[in-house]
């Protein structure tokens, strides 16, 4: 063991010197680490490290202040802010929560699989009784020796697959990607090699087993139209003729010049799409019929139509109307975001989220069963199920209680309150159901309670919070006195007045224009009947934008020297930071400096007072809670 001694001590060292106290106001302490985290969210360049952090160890320290000053005044028993941070937290749960669970990696597993499609083969085996299963399992343990002495796949798939369609197409699935089948499936899917097959594996529906045919790179999705003749169930070869016959001569109309969605709505059988001009929607791989799929993706460019083909449906006539092609690597960021949304909504995410749930959450929210009557419970069950009066329950009321977590019971009410809304007649499976609202009840109560569960999410809350709390407390100390002192304001004014002087200034129209063309004909427009400026400018709509005001010259959008006179159009200048173009009209001009009265100066004197209540607060504040450097730790930041 003495050999593991030193690394041992070394990390408890490294750990301590991490955790030392910075410095501390009154009898809180602040961390090294709590001071580091909060400056390097906007590190500076390296140059500029050393005297950023003395600049923001000042900052810091009085933000420290104020969020204490903010809490020992109770802010944080606002209303208004208690609500803020419980709505913080509903907006963030499902985020913190879902980077718990993986979405990282999930994402990124699924953006691999995106980029290319496999066409797949199975043998299914259904188990419509979930009680007997044990022929299944005889069948697909046959149909598996079979392919391993050399059967070929198509062989073993019509012989032994009990599923209609899969017989019948020899267990060809045609190709999948990404998200064409539910995860379960999918993850046995993309485990195999092309040319292989899986072993026997079972699903809720039965016993699969999966053949990798081949590979692909992924064709995309395709924005579809389409014109269904739908043929009559058995109809004869004879009446499929006269169903073609007709779709054909619809086909012609098309290439004559007719609108497809016009036809769609005279013609098509697809009551669904016929309405909108036939318009089905975005295809992907996976989500139809291999032959029907096929059609789809054999269309190239937008616009192109193709000839009638038949699926057992009917006669299908297809439009292109839009296309978008897959991504070809993994770090497509506007493919990766998209793939996210995916796995957001995706099944994946609901499993990965439902073992985190039985593996960790119901254990840290310290879920408890409790004792109770199960033949009184489902009595209760079904009465409440039937709307019937429960008094006559002796044994169970609406106050017992079922399960429990760290901070919260669950009581029959609250079961009677969930079950009604999805059941209309008694129940069997009592448990399953009861199951399902344990896990629905621990999910809600992990989320509502996430911040003593997850660091991620304690965090974010305490900085939401202290925000909110700095918010209030300058409101209270600073922002708010200045909006309703007014006299205060105009006495700080009177004393200061010399401090508030108009530069060389104009009294002008500033306008800002969307093109150069559009400034070029307004400046016209304007030097011949400059008193109509507003109607003139209101032609135009949103493509100019007018100010008008005294500023002082260095405050103007332009950087061309012009005569600073009474009348002077100046030319039109393409803006620095932003779109557009900008020219002035000089109303009046004020060479000369001048005091500037209470009004104008309203803004800066403003500014200047906060300033100062700011700075005898935090002196106060300071002398509430004396402030200790800790000028040894101080040093080793670096």
């Amino acid at each position: 063991m003495k050999h593991y001694f030193p690394l041992f001590g070394f990390l408890l060292i490294a750990n301590t010197a991490f955790c030392q106290t910075l410095f501390s106001f009154g009898d809180k302490p602040v961390s090294k680490q709590d001071f580091l985290t909060a400056f390097n969210k906007n590190p500076p360049t390296k140059n500029e490290r050393r005297k950023a952090l003395d600049e923001y160890l000042g900052l810091y320290i009085n933000y420290k202040l104020k969020v204490e000053a903010g809490y020992d005044e109770e802010l944080d028993k606002l209303p208004s802010f208690l609500e803020e941070s419980k709505n913080f937290k509903r907006q963030i749960a499902d985020n913190v929560i879902n980077d718990e669970v993986g979405i990282k990696a999930l994402t990124q597993e699924a953006m691999l699989r995106s980029i290319k499609d496999l066409h797949v083969s199975q043998v299914f085996i259904e188990t419509p009784n979930k009680n007997d299963t044990l022929k299944a399992f005889q069948q697909i343990n046959a149909a598996y020796k079979a392919l391993q002495v050399g059967k070929t796949f198509g062989e073993v798939a019509e012989q032994f697959s009990t599923d209609k369609a899969t017989k019948q197409n020899k267990g060809d699935l045609g190709y999948i990607t990404a998200f064409s089948l539910s995860y379960l499936f999918e993850n046995e899917v993309y485990k195999i090699k092309v040319g292989s097959f899986s072993k026997p594996f079972k699903s809720v529906l039965g016993y699969h087993i999966f053949k990798v045919i081949s590979e692909r790179p992924a064709l995309g999705t395709r924005k579809i139209a389409q014109i269904m003749i739908a043929t009559p169930p058995n109809a004869s070869e004879e009446v499929k003729k006269q169903y073609l016959s007709h779709a054909d001569s619809i086909y012609k109309l098309i290439k004559g010049g007719e609108a497809f969605d016009k036809l769609a709505s005279e013609f098509s059988n697809d009551y669904k799409t016929a309405n909108n001009g036939g318009e089905i929607g975005n295809i992907g791989v996976g989500q139809y019929e291999f032959d029907f799929e096929n059609q789809v993706f054999a269309l190239q460019n937008v616009g192109e139509v193709s000839k009638p083909f038949a699926t057992a449906y009917g006669f299908h006539i297809l439009k292109l109307l839009d296309k978008a092609v897959a991504p070809k690597t993994a770090d497509d960021a506007a493919a990766l975001a998209n793939v996210k949304q995916l796995v957001e909504k995706d099944d994946r995410l609901a499993t990965f989220k439902k073992n985190l749930l039985r593996n960790k959450w119901l254990k840290v929210t310290k879920f408890k069963t409790w004792s109770y009557d199960t033949a009184a419970f489902r009595a209760y069950t079904d009465s409440n199920i039937l709307g019937k009066i429960t008094n006559g329950i002796k044994q169970i009321s609406d106050t017992t209680v079922l399960f429990s977590f760290e901070k919260k019971k669950i009581f029959a009410a609250d079961w009677a309150v969930h079950i009604v809304k999805y059941l209309t007649n008694p129940i069997s499976n009592y448990s399953d159901k009861l199951n399902e609202f344990i896990e629905q009840s621990c999910a809600q109560y992990y989320a509502d309670n996430l911040e003593f569960y997850s660091e991620s999410m304690k965090a974010q809350v305490k900085e939401f919070d202290e925000a909110n709390l700095l918010f209030a407390a300058m409101d209270k100390h600073v922002w708010g006195k200045t909006g309703t002192d007014v006299a205060a304001l105009k006495d700080y004014y009177s004393k200061h007045k010399e401090s508030y002087q108009w530069n060389s200034s104009v009294t002008a129209l500033v306008f800002n224009v969307k093109t150069k063309e559009i400034a070029n004909e307004l400046t016209n427009k304007l030097k011949q009947t400059p008193s109509d400026w507003h109607n003139i400018t209101t032609s135009y709509g949103a493509d100019i934008n007018t100010d008008s005001g005294r500023f002082e010259v260095t405050q103007l959008p332009i950087k061309q020297s012009f005569i600073s006179k009474d009348g002077v159009f100046t030319d039109p200048e393409k803006n620095t930071n932003a779109d557009g173009y900008s020219f002035i009209y000089i109303l009046k001009a004020h060479p000369n400096n001048e005091q500037r009265d209470f009004e104008d100066a309203k803004g800066a004197v403003t500014n200047d007072y906060q300033q100062v209540l700011e700075k005898e607060w935090i002196a106060s504040l300071k002398k509430k809670y004396p402030i200790n450097i800790k000028q040894a730790v101080w040093q080793t930041i670096q």
